[in-house]
């Protein structure tokens, strides 16, 4: 403590205490340095300048020579403060050593002549100091002394201790340089007089002049020229000059000087580059200076080594001057000129975004190619829509960019507006589209009409959506049902065809995937698909981020929104098709909340590879492993926001090893699909929990006795498969065992129930007795080793397993399933020997195996024999391939039936693990029921429709099934009962629906309300239609129990018409309003029957208004003939759902008028001319030719105001034809005639008028006449 206090004591100078510590009774050691830093009482006192207590401490004995950690003794900080009494007393009453170098080579000089201490500099020298000392770097005093411009010091050092003027250091940098360098003109001056060499050069090839010039030391460069400087065109070991680093350094006044004393302009650096390209990038440079060096010979079009010239660089400045570009322009700089990479000038300025229009013009002015393409194909106007740069766009468009060009891969303008998300830049683009991109002239399209073709007179156009992704390019109708409509642009050279396209997307069924409902291909290429009403990922995560509103809810969504592109890219892996193009624009939010993979332009399908591998070859692989890769790139861009709140720590740190293995440089490492959708359920689980509930702990013993039990199936199992597998799953389970985290109970109840799952399928394999099951259990289609590989990965994602786990799981799985291939194989032979019943499934089993590619060659050879032996046994006849929509049997699984009836049975199942609907259909082993059943699941599996439930599939083998989707929120009735405001939505719902089977030409034949449903996103959907066929016509009322929906006719014998499918959804409208059923719930059915027989209808409702029950009377008139057609009813049902109340009006009450259609047949006649308008003239002089033969053979007033009403919405679209039109605009024309024409199906409909002319067979005729200017064939 003593020596303590002694330090501080010398630190302040205060000498009593310093001699009261030293001489007192504490006896305080005056050498004794501090524990940190070594600092001795001596050392303490001279760095803070006090004589006396130095002195004293001198006389005491303290060692002048003791250092601190440092390595630096009294003497150096003496010298560094300028203290020169101490400095005089450390040396001549101490002795000190004035050439002692501290731990950095640092001398007492070297101190002195940094700090500019002049005087303890001469002191320094008169006593010996070494004037040539250099530190550890090699720096010298006279090198401080010059950097810093100390000129007494630069003297002293000079003149008086000798040192030399021109010596360097390691770099090579002269005491010149360095005053040049930090602008020391009188040092410099000092040193030129003292005979400092004048262009000595550094390590590096620089001179003094050419640091003056690069710091803008106008006056030292003109002082080292006047004493001869010959480097004013030297360039350094780069190739830089002088004037190259004054224009970089943008000191432009110097630049000037050196030009005019005749620095050189067109010197070139390593890399190619000139002082003129250097000012074209300055922000300080003008007009002015770019005049001057190219009036002093500067080379206008010389290029660097990326091939930039200087209009190039002065293109890429991150705002281009254009006066300096005029003046480049002007003398002669190459406005097309090309780089390295094939762009010119304006490509540059589009790449650089929210390009000054007043450029881009002036380049336009000079003569730039708008529509030049770069070595990647890529225009201006592609890289101002990648930017969305839509100023940018519409002035390109303007100076005659051509948006059809497309790259090297076969993108357009519009695709990069898609792909980055630019709605506003793609609503312009669109704008601009050409009839040969809407039309497809693809030799590969097929020339019939497919099962997913829609009719272009069902099809109406509306706006372009900019504000947000809706699935397609314009919100449009589908016999008035809302969907989007996305454009195909016919591509020359695309790999793949339109028809190729819509094939993958039609067959495309998972709740996670956009639907597509059918395409168009006649005259215009469209794909009609789903309305996805809330946008993408991407704009919801623009849009809690512009509200700073990323609270655990909202991440809570964030995740579940990816969870749900995850599970549709895996049903899109398991199908071996790769998305190519996963990104948070390209995930859409669809009306029920559920997240959407959209987008399918770019996917690839792969085949299975066969020869004695049925797994993906590496390349593959990488294909399914890219996605995986975009897909953590969406989730890492919902993790960034997880940074800011530390509640979700946990949340946030499983999240980064998730996206770490899903972005895994060496692709085939990253994890598969199917383990990133169990890693995800588990982080979507954790972001849901508003509050973490307290945790119970257990032990692993259930999960141990589980295991044993297993182990007892296994031993009973004849299959290898468990056997192997069980090996796999106790690996697992030990990880489990051995785990170092405390086993949660919800965690051991999950492991638990996949032991049993597990321990289930294997029970089931063990109960087999039917040689059909057990062959078809062992097929290359069968899903077991799937099933078990899913489970093992979910306890994989249980125990948080690393990913090389996964892989090297997957290995031996895809072991397994070559093995199960063998298996199947060798056990077709030992099938063989059948009963008569068992053949048929065989024979369909074994078709359905020669269907698939995953056997090698000789395996198919087997397969076939096997089949064909088969097939001989089967009463002698071959039996037709598979319909496409066979669903096996075996492939169904975890069913319960929750339903009975007359007709069958209905269950709950998973079916490729989604949830399904099966209806078994009892058909007494009648072979034309079967037939029934078989033409029924052909017409629905055909069907596709918004208001139509989704049939998968089904099997006709043995008792027939259907399988469909699930419609969660049950029948229409019930539904209702909880959202009662809605009734009136839902039955124009299911009016929809049940127009769009008319327009195929269906009777739906049981429509009632338990056979409306209502989906999880809110929508209702008809179901059933059809079935009722399997029964008699005469008794289809009473077996069904739905007597009090059939039509009257029906009930008599009649066949069920699309008139009857009207009454029926009249009873619909009674039963939904009511909450009752029609006639009540207590009337028998026989006295309902006698009544509907007789013409009688069940009393008004009170809940029914004047026009709501004029709109049932008008449905149920007994009289089929009478009743109102179904064309009004959905007029009716859509007025009532947007205003409840019935309150209808219109505001026309004039008949046809004459001066209107005149004018309009002018306009067509004058356009008709024009073959590009061909088509829309067509169709409006067939409006109008329909018009005037109704009104010309009709009296009624009523119908002559409504097709008035036509001929107004008619007269702007007919006008536009008579102006120049874009063609989308002109496309929309097209559709819209066509929507007038259904409003005139609907007045014929709705005044029961018959026409007698064939100008009213107009979907005919329009359909004929685009299909002719399609195939280029002009009557």
């Amino acid at each position: 403590m003593a020596e303590e206090r002694l330090r501080a004591a010398c630190e302040c100078g205060d000498l009593a205490a310093v001699q009261q510590l030293v001489e007192g009774s504490e006896c305080a050691d005056v050498d004794a340095g501090d524990a940190a830093t070594g600092w001795t009482p001596l050392i303490l006192a001279s760095w803070n300048g006090h004589l006396h207590v130095v002195r004293y401490l001198l006389e005491r004995g303290a060692a002048v020579d003791a250092v601190d950690y440092g390595g630096s003794p009294a003497v150096r900080f003496a010298a560094s403060e300028g203290c020169l009494d101490i400095l005089r007393e450390l040396t001549e009453q101490g002795g000190a050593d004035l050439n002692v170098a501290e731990g950095s080579g640092w001398t007492p000089l070297l101190f002195a002549s940094q700090g500019g201490h002049v005087d303890i500099v001469r002191y320094l020298l008169e006593h010996g100091a070494d004037v040539d000392a250099r530190d550890s770097g090699g720096s010298s005093a006279l090198r401080f002394a010059a950097s810093d411009g100390r000129l007494e010091v630069v003297k002293l050092l000079v003149e008086f201790g000798g040192a030399r003027a021109n010596q360097t250091e390691i770099d090579g940098w002269t005491p010149l340089i360095l005053a040049s360098w930090h602008g020391h003109y009188s040092v410099v001056k000092f040193l030129l007089e003292h005979g400092a060499q004048i262009d000595a050069k550094d390590m590096g090839g620089s001179t003094a002049l050419r640091f003056a010039a690069s710091e803008g030391r106008m006056r030292i460069a003109k002082l080292l020229v006047q004493h001869g400087s010959m480097c004013v065109n030297e360039p350094e070991v780069h190739g830089r000059t002088p004037l190259w680093f004054a224009v970089a350094n943008n000191h432009m006044r110097l630049a000037t000087w050196l030009l005019q004393i005749g620095a050189a302009p067109n010197i070139r650096t390593d890399q190619g580059s000139t002082p003129l390209m250097r000012i074209c990038r300055s922000d300080n440079a003008d007009d002015d200076i770019v005049e001057q060096f190219l009036d002093h010979g500067a080379d206008v079009n010389v290029s660097d080594y990326q091939g930039w010239t200087p209009l190039i660089h002065a293109c890429e400045s991150g705002d281009p001057d254009p006066g300096i570009m005029e003046v480049l322009l002007d003398h002669g700089a190459d406005v097309n000129a090309r780089d390295n990479e094939g762009s010119t000038p304006l490509m540059h300025v589009c790449l650089a975004g929210d390009a000054d229009s007043s450029v881009v013009q002036l380049l336009a002015d000079h003569g730039a190619d708008i529509n030049a393409q770069d070595g990647r194909g890529k225009t201006s106007l592609m890289l101002a829509a990648s930017n969305g740069d839509l100023k940018t766009v519409k002035q390109l468009l303007t100076l005659g960019a051509d948006s059809s060009l497309v790259d090297n891969f076969k993108h357009t303008a519009l695709d990069y507006a898609k792909t980055h998300g630019h709605r506003q830049v793609q609503e312009l683009l669109v704008s601009k589209l050409s009839h040969t991109q809407l039309r497809s002239f693809d030799s590969r399209a097929t020339a019939t009409s497919t099962k997913w073709s829609i009719p272009p007179t069902e099809i109406e156009f509306g706006d372009f959506v900019s504000t947000k992704n809706i699935g397609g390019d314009f919100l449009g109708t589908w016999l008035d049902s809302q969907v989007a409509i996305k454009l195909y642009l016919s591509v020359p050279g695309s790999d793949e065809s339109f028809d190729e396209q819509a094939t993958r997307w039609y067959g495309l069924r998972h709740p996670n995937v956009q639907k597509l409902y059918g395409v168009v291909r006649e005259g215009y290429n469209l794909f009609v698909c789903e309305h996805m009403t809330n946008g993408s990922l991407e704009e919801y995560v623009d849009t809690i981020t512009s509200r700073s509103e990323w609270n655990l809810v909202n991440v809570a969504t964030a995740f579940r929104y990816v969870y749900g592109a995850a599970l549709g890219l895996q049903y899109l892996h398991e199908r071996r098709i790769v998305h190519t193009d996963i990104r948070l624009g390209n995930i859409l939010i669809g009306k029920d909340g559920n997240a959407k993979l959209a987008n399918f332009s770019s996917s690839r399908a792969f085949n299975w590879s066969g020869g004695d591998s049925s797994e993906p070859s590496v390349s593959e692989s990488k294909a399914f492993a890219s996605d995986v890769l975009f897909l953590g790139n969406c989730l890492h861009a919902v993790a960034l926001k997880l940074r800011d709140h530390t509640e979700l720590e946990e949340l946030r740190v499983k999240c980064d090893i998730l996206v770490q293995d899903m972005r895994c440089d060496e692709s085939l490492l990253r994890c598969n699909i199917s383990a990133v959708v169990l890693r995800m359920k588990n982080l979507l689980e954790l972001a849901s929990q508003d509050q973490a509930p307290q945790e119970r702990f257990v032990s692993a013993s259930g999960i141990l006795s589980k295991l044993q039990d297993m182990q007892i199936s296994v031993n009973e199992s004849t299959s290898d498969l468990y056997r192997e597998l069980y090996a796999d799953l106790e690996a697992v389970c030990q990880r489990f065992f051995s785990w170092s985290n405390p086993i949660t109970f919800h965690t051991y109840e999950e492991v638990l129930f996949v032991l049993e799952t597990i321990q289930g399928a294997i029970e089931q394999q063990n109960s087999y007795k039917n040689p059909i099951q057990r062959l078809s259990s062992s097929c290359a289609s069968d899903l077991s080793v799937d099933f078990l590989r899913k489970q093992m990965q979910y306890l994989l994602s249980l125990v948080e397993a690393p990913a090389h786990m996964y892989s090297e799981m997957e290995k031996r799985w895809s072991d397994l399933r070559k093995q199960r291939i063998n298996v199947f194989v060798s056990e077709i032979d030992n099938t063989l020997t059948l009963r008569p019943t068992d053949t048929e499934g065989l024979l369909t089993l074994l078709r359905r195996e020669l269907q698939n590619t995953r056997y090698s060659e000789a395996q198919h050879q087997i397969i076939q024999k096997a089949y064909d032996e088969a097939c001989s046994t089967h009463d002698g006849s071959i039996i037709e391939s598979l319909p496409e929509w066979f669903i096996g049997w075996y492939e169904l699984e975890d069913e319960v039936v929750f339903a009975r009836g007359g007709f069958g049975e209905v269950s709950r199942a998973k079916w490729l693990n989604s949830d399904v609907i099966v209806k078994r259909i009892i058909t007494h082993g009648r072979h034309d029921q079967k037939e029934m059943f078989q033409r029924e699941i052909e017409l629905w599996f055909g069907l596709n429709h918004p208001h139509v439930v989704k049939l998968f599939g089904g099997c006709h083998i043995g008792t027939p099934f259907f399988v469909c989707e699930e419609a969660k929120n049950g029948s229409l009735d019930k539904y209702l009962r909880a959202h009662p405001t809605e009734v009136w939505q839902k039955l124009y719902e299911a009016a929809l629906g049940l127009e769009y089977l008319h327009a195929r030409g269906i009777v739906h034949r049981d429509l009632k309300c338990d056979n409306i449903l209502v989906n999880i996103d809110g929508d209702a959907k008809l179901t059933d239609f059809g079935l009722s066929a399997l029964e008699s016509a005469g008794d289809q009322g009473e077996r069904s129990g739905a007597v009090r929906w059939v039509a009257p006719e029906c009930l008599t014998g009649k066949q069920a018409s699309y008139a009857s499918d009207v009454f029926s959804l009249g009873m619909c409208i009674i039963q939904a309003v009511t909450g009752k059923l029609p006639w009540g719930n207590q009337l028998d059915n026989a006295v309902v029957k006698y009544r509907v027989r007789n013409g009688e209808l069940p009393q008004r409702p009170p809940q029914f208004s004047d026009d709501q029950w004029q709109l049932v009377e008008n449905m149920c008139k007994f009289d089929p003939n009478e009743r109102m057609r179904l064309l009004v009813v959905v007029q009716r049902l859509r007025r009532l759902a947007e205003f409840p109340d019935g309150v209808i009006t219109e505001h026309v009450s004039k008949e046809l008028d004459c001066d209107i259609v005149q004018h309009l047949k002018e306009v067509l006649l004058h356009r008709a001319g024009n073959a590009d308008y061909r088509v829309p003239c067509f169709i409006y002089q067939l409006l109008i030719e329909r018009m005037m033969h109704i009104d010309k053979t009709c009296s009624n007033v009523d119908t002559k105001v409504s097709l008035n009403l036509v001929l107004v919405s008619a007269e702007p679209w007919v006008e536009q034809l008579g102006s120049q039109m874009s063609t989308v605009d002109f496309v929309k024309a097209v559709f819209r005639g066509f929507s007038l024409h259904r409003q005139i199906d609907r007045i014929l409909a709705e005044y029961f008028i018959v026409p007698i002319s064939e100008v009213h067979g107009w979907a005919d005729q329009c359909f004929s006449v685009l299909q002719a200017e399609q195939s280029g064939i002009h009557p």
